[in-house]
């Protein structure tokens, strides 16, 4: 699955963003909300998110089996453990 998020218009504040990212996006049925772009079912496994953040930086999030509780949590944080890695 590969999902386009565009966070830099977005109405949501952070905290609020990393709840329902997991809620939203991580359990069996997704359900897009304001910020969405674009889903795309690719057949894979693990869900890649491209990110177009409000600080200008364009994160891309790949969550699978190892990082889901991590992503489910916080978005930001599993993605700094990956940028870090």
């Amino acid at each position: 699955m590969r999902i386009i998020l565009d966070r830099r218009s977005c109405q949501c504040y952070d905290q609020a963003c990393e709840s329902h990212f997991g809620w939203h996006f991580l359990r069996d049925e997704i359900t897009p909300v304001d910020c969405t772009v674009e889903v795309v079912d690719d057949n894979r496994e693990e869900t890649t998110f491209l990110i177009l953040d409000k600080d200008g930086v364009d994160k891309e999030l790949v969550v699978n089996d190892e990082n889901w509780a991590v992503a489910y949590d916080s978005w930001r944080q599993a993605w700094e453990q990956q940028q870090a890695q």
